[in-house]
């Protein structure tokens, strides 16, 4: 049988090699993360599916009773993984209403952080779906600012200009609290608390 995370691996540290002599960053497209995400969480959600395409859903699992699982990533040059450096999750196209209602839909947030060419994330914070519900006053506390400033900028007679809300983990922390969240560090399950405790304290080193 094929070694998947192996060869995965090995292909980014050859792609590395090649953009360190281009210059060029080859990869237009950053789906692998959704995928090793998705990898990260099936001891989780033994079900857990990567959907396809650029619209939607990034992954349900149905088997869990999850049918809308949204995923966010991203990525930092700090030598240390600190709340600040962790990415956001941001929700674009807030002028549209009905992708305002659509993130109320989701069953399932995970937020990874990703090295830069490493394939497979460092770290991962998954709100479960016991505790989505906690985030909602934060959306529509987020909204509601975004809301009324394209009425502002409209009224104005301009451009409504950049439309997404964003959420910073520090805030996820805040509405679901620490002990709610499920973490993952260097592939592995960690307690949630031990995590932010290592994030707080400045413990975790990455693109070394």
């Amino acid at each position: 049988m094929i070694d998947i995370k192996h060869n995965l691996t090995e292909a980014f540290r050859l792609l590395k090699e090649v953009v360190d002599e281009t210059g060029v960053n080859l990869i237009d497209n950053y789906s692998y993360r959704e995928f090793t995400a998705t990898e990260m969480l099936r001891d989780l959600l033994p079900s857990i599916k990567k959907t396809i395409g650029r619209t939607g859903d990034d992954a349900n699992a149905l088997d869990q009773n999850y049918f809308h699982i949204e995923q966010k990533s991203g990525t930092a040059k700090n030598k240390t993984m600190t709340m600040s450096s962790f990415p956001d999750m941001l929700f674009d196209k807030q002028s549209d209403p009905i992708r305002r209602e659509y993130i109320y839909k989701y069953d399932g947030f995970s937020l990874s952080f990703f090295e830069y060419y490493k394939p497979y994330p460092t770290a991962v914070v998954f709100v479960p779906k016991e505790q989505v519900e906690k985030l909602h006053p934060v959306f529509r506390q987020k909204q509601a600012v975004k809301i009324a400033d394209f009425e502002r900028r409209l009224n104005e007679g301009k451009n409504i200009g950049h439309d997404p809300i964003i959420i910073s983990l520090t805030e996820m922390r805040q509405a679901v609290g620490d002990e709610n969240l499920i973490c993952w560090l260097h592939s592995e399950r960690i307690d949630s608390v031990d995590f932010f405790g290592k994030l707080d304290r400045k413990e975790v080193k990455i693109n070394q």
